[in-house]
């Protein structure tokens, strides 16, 4: 596996971090020599447990949310020679071999991979989701797609470095839309965004946002403030979908947010209208 530095962002909630930090142990109780493994505590009261050995606790000292947990990662990357970042919420359970699944997507080509899941974006959905995480049967299949999800996303570092952070100007509060911006510009710059499906997570959503009191809405709203002022009405196309996506108060993405619905449901193995 390539050299890999994986970040957790945690505000509060220790059970959750707890509880994922047991499915990345599952598989290898002892943090293997190429992956070093990072909480990063932004509330500033996270306990490691005795059993995480090897897992290294970081106390930001303020909330530096989803994305500048990420730019954080990445700027730790560059200083100790990691080939690979994940950033994964800590509000997920994950299937066996997750880490090693997901690295194994970042091919040379390869800015972003992203596992398969359960949640809001049809083109990252499992075409079978499990019981569980830990139930879920790997397929050795990459999707190529537009943009990935940031719940849990494998960046390749010599993308970094071209391409540079996320951008905390146009996103400045959570950092929702941040990703697909940065996928934006990694594929104008020739690389790849993929979805494998040889790992899966489950997302519990919305855990840390309710809990500092944002709403969908004010999810919605960073999202599209930043997309439009970077892109204007662009965005949408160069992301694969249509004028109709972000409704007001989504849970979800649908079938007709996409421009070519036929391709979604290839992906996902259904036939039909």
């Amino acid at each position: 596996m390539r050299r890999t530095l994986l970040a957790i962002p945690a505000y509060g909630s220790p059970e959750l971090t707890d509880a994922v930090l047991r499915d990345l142990l599952r598989d290898d109780p002892l943090v293997p020599d190429d992956l070093h493994l990072v909480v990063v505590d932004n509330q500033g009261d996270y306990v490691l447990p005795g059993w995480a050995a090897g897992v290294e606790l970081v106390r930001s000292g303020a909330n530096l949310r989803w994305i500048g947990t990420t730019n954080w990662a990445f700027e730790r990357a560059a200083e100790t020679g990691a080939e690979v970042v994940v950033l994964l919420n800590n509000d997920t359970r994950l299937s066996r071999g997750f880490v090693r699944g997901l690295v194994a997507a970042v091919e040379d080509d390869v800015a972003a991979a992203a596992a398969c899941y359960d949640d809001f974006w049809l083109h990252q959905r499992a075409s079978v989701v499990p019981v569980d995480a830990e139930a879920y049967l790997p397929h050795a299949v990459l999707r190529d797609v537009p943009f990935v999800d940031g719940t849990a996303i494998a960046f390749n570092v010599k993308a970094v470095s071209e391409l540079g952070p996320l951008d905390t100007v146009a996103f400045p509060q959570h950092g929702y839309g941040a990703d697909v911006d940065w996928a934006l510009r990694a594929r104008r710059a020739g690389w790849r965004c993929v979805v494998t499906e040889a790992v899966f997570v489950h997302h519990l959503r919305r855990v840390t946002m309710t809990r500092v009191g944002r709403t969908a809405e004010d999810n919605r709203g960073e999202i599209l403030t930043g997309l439009d002022a970077l892109y204007g009405d662009t965005w949408r196309a160069l992301a694969g979908l249509g004028p109709g996506a972000f409704p007001a108060h989504n849970t979800g993405s649908a079938i007709d947010w996409y421009a070519d619905p036929t391709w979604v449901r290839g992906l996902l193995g259904q036939t039909g209208s």
